[in-house]
């Protein structure tokens, strides 16, 4: 397969993963900002349980997989 297609595939299970992980998010996210580097913040405090945890860990991992597999292929042609 070509490696367009490759990353086109990982793309689509990336965007699966988030949309089935983001659907069932029970908890909540924030940025801190401030005015030097050592003041910014990111947090996620929350969790996922059952199948949108299920598919979106394993959409995750697919996409990571063919990602590599495309950049392989990329370099090896």
């Amino acid at each position: 397969m070509k490696a367009k297609r490759l990353f086109l595939i990982s793309a689509l299970f990336f965007v699966i993963g988030l949309v089935s992980i983001c659907s069932k998010w029970d908890g909540s996210a924030g940025i801190n900002a401030g005015d030097s580097i050592a003041a910014w913040a990111v947090s996620f405090n929350g969790s996922v349980h059952g199948w949108a945890a299920l598919i979106g860990i394993l959409s995750l991992l697919i996409a990571l997989g063919t990602a590599l597999t495309g950049l392989i292929r990329l370099l090896k042609d």
